[in-house]
């Protein structure tokens, strides 16, 4: 049979995702072992997730970030040049993550070396020394990063948007400043990593996981003496700014920076997939309307998006681009029409049904490497969900209808409420 390659084959909505799960068992010290055996590659992650380790659970700014950048700058037999050439000696990665919720440290190796980079994390969490020397370097390092991205529209803004939408005193709200940096002393690092480290631990391991790394895990994380989970108290209300429009007026520059949202909720909320949709239509993707207007009609912006950022207590909703300082309103102008236009008039069935094939198969090739499973996994157990998430994710995709989507906008997307920030100018 010859194939007519100018008849495109037939399309068929994506029903069901087979996520491979994580399956759960504990160290020798009660440390919750999280193990997804998956690809064919002999490769591992190995991920330490401190889960009382977060900004949010940080007495002092910066506590959080340089406590966990510190790990890897020395232990009581390493400096943070042997640390960098172990790591190196073995083609592993080293990443350390400190978050607002929690915190990771993960390392990213050939398989035959498990027990080696293991041994290794072991080592820096339970002997950092966080040499006198090391920090003094990393704050240098850390406020010329800051100074350098200050000057940077993109950055302020979106800086602006979190301190409007939560508050400067919400962990959500707040970011490090110059000053913050150089009110870290060592000490504060120190009271952190006793403080917060050793309370709940979780480990996952994914990719070639054979009995041997199992072990190997136990034998140096499932040792380590763990403190008592403590009482985390909740954490504090967010407060929204009033006021809709926020500019912070840079004479000099060109070109004005777009923010504007609204919060929204967390994963748990019932409306959150149907939101989701609403998005990908608005923002979400490069043949969104959003792009389609401002980007290739108006010719105004290189680039628009909008997204769902979601956190363990709270959510928001962002949209956010650049543009000639002459054309900020306009642009404002027309986002507020896009959403008005899905608000009030249904989505045609070409463009529903395009989104839903978009998403699907988004879902579908995030689960395709085992450190992609991984992450799946923390995105529903660190927020209180199961795997049945992805299935009633998918569900509602197929099955959103564009009434739905006009309701779902005109309820979350109130355009009295979003708030607006500029940085540059109207003109």
């Amino acid at each position: 049979m010859i194939l007519d390659r100018t008849i495109a084959p037939a399309s068929l909505p994506v029903q069901e995702v087979n996520i491979i799960e994580a399956q759960t068992q504990y160290l020798d010290n009660g440390i919750p072992l999280h193990i997804i055996r998956a690809g064919k590659q002999p490769v591992l992650g190995i991920e330490l997730v401190f889960r009382h380790a977060g900004v949010k659970h940080e007495t002092k700014p910066g506590a959080c970030f340089f406590t966990i950048k510190m790990l890897a700058e020395g232990t009581a037999t390493k400096s943070a040049y042997d640390i960098s050439e172990y790591v190196d000696k073995f083609g592993a990665f080293l990443q350390l993550s400190p978050g607002v919720d929690y915190t990771t440290v993960a390392v990213y190796c050939l398989s035959k070396y498990a027990n080696e980079l293991i041994g290794l994390l072991q080592e820096i969490i339970t002997q950092a020394s966080f040499p006198q020397e090391e920090l003094d370097k990393l704050k240098t390092i850390q406020q010329q990063r800051l100074k350098i991205s200050n000057e940077k529209s993109s950055v302020v803004a979106s800086k602006k948007m979190k301190s409007v939408l939560f508050g400067d005193a919400h962990p959500y709200g707040l970011s490090l400043d110059e000053e913050d940096v150089s009110h870290i002393i060592r000490e504060d690092l120190l009271s952190f990593y006793h403080n917060n480290l050793f309370s709940q631990l979780e480990v996952i391991i994914s990719g070639d996981v054979s009995q041997n790394v199992t072990d190997a895990v136990n034998g140096h994380l499932g040792q380590i003496s763990m403190q008592s989970k403590p009482q985390v108290q909740p954490t504090s209300a967010y407060h929204t700014a009033s006021g809709k429009r926020h500019l912070i007026t840079k004479p000099d520059s060109l070109q004005s920076s777009i923010r504007m949202g609204i919060p929204t909720f967390t994963k748990q909320h019932p409306d959150y997939s149907s939101l989701s949709v609403v998005n990908t239509l608005l923002g979400g993707y490069f043949g969104s309307r959003l792009m389609r207007n401002i980007r290739e009609e108006k010719g105004l912006t290189y680039g628009i998006s909008s997204a769902l950022i979601t956190q363990q207590e709270a959510g928001y909703f962002l949209i956010g681009t650049d543009v000639k300082k002459e054309f900020t309103q306009l642009a404002i102008d027309e986002i507020y029409k896009e959403i008005e236009e899905i608000q009030t008039k249904p989505v045609s069935e070409v463009e529903l049904n395009t989104i839903k094939n978009y998403m699907a198969g988004r879902l579908l090739s995030s689960v395709d490497t085992s450190f992609a499973l991984a992450e799946k996994f923390k995105n529903v157990y660190l927020y209180g969900l199961s795997y049945d998430f992805y299935k009633k994710h998918l569900a509602i995709i197929n099955s959103i209808e564009a009434t739905s989507i006009q309701q779902i906008a005109s309820q979350y997307f109130i355009i009295k409420d979003i708030k607006e920030i500029v940085v540059g100018g109207y003109e």
